[in-house]
């Protein structure tokens, strides 16, 4: 039995280094709560990019949305030079623990939806580009590439992650379920519209144990955000919307059959935990394993010959 953890927190926004520092203190406490895996939502660090849909984000040359982006690229974690990484990585290894969570990355001038992986030795074993961004996230963040598209070993098994919609394309889970995947962490920005069913189907699926761990965002969130670093501040009606949830949680753990090992959690920060047998994966696949016994590569593998 291993216990898994779910951080479902909301970052200071545009914040990286305050956001770490809030991130840091759930850690230890689902360390202390014996958890030996913890995840995070989506580009947690600094923020998920929600505004250019309430703001007019597609606005070329708007010099309101380029100020906005370079503050959020300032705000990135430069994966080759990052004092927020180094303290991850020594905070792993001291609390022997694996953390897998989104960061937005930098590189050149672009930003990247990107999932790390931490072992309990404090290495960086994975780093994960969301392959496609979606729709209006195209305007924030480049596209991925297939290097992070792998699993790693976790107490003797494998396990995987996904960034948010990622989860819906057939092919990306199947690529991690080639790879012998028995828990897989889906990381999102913070819907149970989004988590409640995919969560259900893709653990069914798969036959293996699903964290879908999410992000949260309040108005109350946004309010110290100075109007020269997000000028696109002034479209969002703060005012007229306190109280709201631009992004309500909805994180999840389900089992290999399908079921949740609770309901999902939302409209609050906390941790959500589950004690896993890898093994139950396993007796799920006695009936039906999608990259074994149930499989069809000499079809799949290949393109389908078309028709004259």
């Amino acid at each position: 039995m291993v216990r898994i953890a779910g951080i479902q927190i909301a970052p200071v926004f545009l914040n990286s280094k305050k956001t770490w520092e809030k991130l840091k203190e759930f850690i230890q406490e689902a360390q202390e709560n014996d958890a030996q895996l913890v995840a995070w939502g989506e580009t947690l660090i600094p923020g998920y990019p929600f505004w250019p849909s309430p703001t007019g984000g597609a606005k070329w040359s708007d010099p309101e949305q380029k100020k906005t982006y370079s503050t959020y690229w300032c705000e990135a974690l430069d994966l080759s030079n990052s004092a927020i990484l180094r303290e991850m990585k020594q905070l792993a290894q001291e609390l022997k623990i694996m953390m897998m969570g989104g960061i937005t990355e930098k590189s050149s001038g672009s930003t990247y939806c990107t999932l790390i992986t931490i072992n309990e030795n404090g290495e960086l074993i994975n780093r994960h580009r969301k392959i496609k961004p979606t729709y209006e996230e195209r305007l924030v963040w480049a596209d991925g590439d297939s290097e992070g598209l792998r699993t790693v070993p976790f107490h003797g098994y494998k396990i995987g992650g996904l960034n948010c919609w990622e989860n819906w394309i057939p092919y990306t889970r199947a690529a991690l379920h080639k790879q012998n995947e028995l828990l897989h962490i889906a990381v999102w920005p913070g819907s149970d519209g989004l988590t409640k069913d995919i969560t259900k189907f893709i653990a069914l699926e798969g036959r293996y144990w699903v964290l879908s761990v999410s992000g949260l965002l309040r108005t109350e969130d946004l309010l110290d955000l100075s109007d020269s670093d997000f000028p696109v501040k002034k479209y969002l009606n703060l005012e007229e919307n306190k109280g709201k949830f631009w992004q309500n949680g909805g994180t999840v753990i389900a089992d290999p059959k399908g079921n949740f090992v609770e309901e999902p959690f939302i409209e609050k920060e906390g941790i959500v935990y589950a004690d896993i047998d890898f093994l139950k994966a396993i007796e799920e696949r006695q009936n039906f394993d999608y990259s074994g016994h149930y499989s069809r590569f000499d079809i799949f593998n290949y393109p389908l010959k078309k028709k004259d």
